[in-house]
């Protein structure tokens, strides 16, 4: 357990997580991050509760792995669904009055930090991306974004970041002096398989994310499509309000019988195609720190991605395929040059050791410990000077 700035161990602390979806996680690396972490927190012994949105949860669990989980509803479209179940937990986590402090997930989400601020009560904000540069938002609900961004570094009292490329954007653009906090990865969870019908182990390609726009399925479709290969290119994943571009996929994957679009995969065949996957592309042209990439390195494949910065912090120098973002003719010819190396085995095993030596949820737990520590000290000290000073007016 961590310890507070005196050197004291940190006590059992009540945390209420907004912002997210829900859990347990079927898609979204927010909701896989958030899920992680509150259930290493809860096998420390602090009381921690996930706000989920109805419409998300599978189930009306009370907990799920020792995490408190607790309902509530939000208005179902693209636009109003995150701000309006967030308003209502910040509320809801307010009136309760059970909490020590609010975590929230997401820079969306984040602009509510105000209200704790208000009311006095401790605030963590954790950016797990720049949102406003997402694809699906017009101009509207990106000026609300990047607000809502200026607006979590100025009223949360602290800001975590999950890649070195957020930390220096959040430095130069907003003048914050954000705490770096990666994602982990379990490789534990992908032990347990089970074959998904009609492929082969090691022989097809594979993406493997939320069908949005910035993850540049369509540049990999394109890059596939002239390629001289009868192994399938495989996209599993599902769209969060982006019903148009899931139909712009289908089109091109009608044109190309090899392309084989899945849908939604969990659990163990989940685990089967990132341990059989030939290939896994990671063709994105906006990242925060991609836990896809994290899954495939664990399970050993050699992965194809774009040069984002928050993509070569992950693979470092030599452990991936590397192509510039949005250029499908120099991803095909990373294609081609994965698929010419043997079974990639080498470059695969350099990146296993090389993610699990730097991204372990023990470690980023031991982080957001110190970060409520060091929170609740500074506002312990803060209200000692207060009253002293009371006191000293009063004499």
């Amino acid at each position: 357990m961590a310890a507070t700035a005196n050197g004291a161990p940190v006590r059992p602390l009540r945390v209420a997580m907004v912002g997210l979806r829900g859990i347990p996680a079927t898609d979204g690396g927010v909701e896989r991050a958030v899920e992680a972490l509150a259930v290493e927190l809860a096998e420390r012994g602090h009381e921690i509760t996930v706000y989920a949105r109805t419409a998300y949860a599978l189930t009306a669990a009370p907990e799920y792995k020792g995490v408190r989980l607790r309902y509530l509803p939000q208005v179902n479209t693209k636009h109003l669904e995150a701000a309006s179940h967030t308003l209502l937990a910040v509320l809801d986590a307010l009136r309760c009055e059970a909490f020590d402090l609010i975590h929230f997930h997401a820079c969306g989400p984040g602009m509510f930090s105000v209200l704790p601020r208000m009311a006095g009560m401790p605030a963590v904000a954790t950016v797990h991306g720049l949102d406003y540069r997402r694809e699906k938002w017009g101009p509207v609900a990106t000026g609300v974004l990047k607000l809502a961004l200026r607006l979590t570094t100025a009223n949360a009292d602290r800001t975590i970041v999950v890649s070195r490329a957020l930390e220096r954007e959040l430095r130069d653009t907003y003048g914050a002096d954000p705490v770096y906090s990666p994602n982990g990865i379990d490789p534990t969870e992908f032990e347990e398989t089970e074959p998904v019908a009609g492929l082969e182990p090691g022989r097809f390609l594979l993406f493997l994310g939320r069908l949005v726009p910035e993850k540049g399925i369509h540049t990999l479709i394109e890059a596939y499509r002239g390629l001289d290969c009868e192994m399938p290119l495989v996209i599993a994943g599902g769209g969060t309000h982006t019903g148009d571009y899931v139909r712009r996929l289908e089109g091109l994957a009608a044109g190309d019988r090899r392309v084989r679009m899945l849908g939604p995969v969990y659990g163990a065949q989940k685990a089967w195609l990132l341990n059989h996957a030939r290939l896994v592309g990671q063709p994105s042209t906006l990242e925060g720190l991609p836990i896809a990439l994290l899954e495939a390195s664990v399970c050993r494949r050699p992965c194809v991605v774009s040069d984002l910065p928050e993509h070569l912090e992950v693979v470092g120098a030599g452990h991936a395929l590397t192509f510039p973002a949005g250029d499908a003719l120099a991803l095909r010819d990373a294609l081609r040059r994965g698929l010419d190396d043997g079974d990639g085995v080498a470059l695969g095993e350099a990146l296993r050791t090389r993610v699990l030596e730097r991204y372990r949820w023990d470690a980023v737990a031991d982080t957001t410990e110190q970060v409520y520590a060091q929170i609740l000290d500074e506002r312990r000290a803060a209200a000692g000077r207060a009253g002293r000073t009371r006191h000293a007016s009063l004499a």
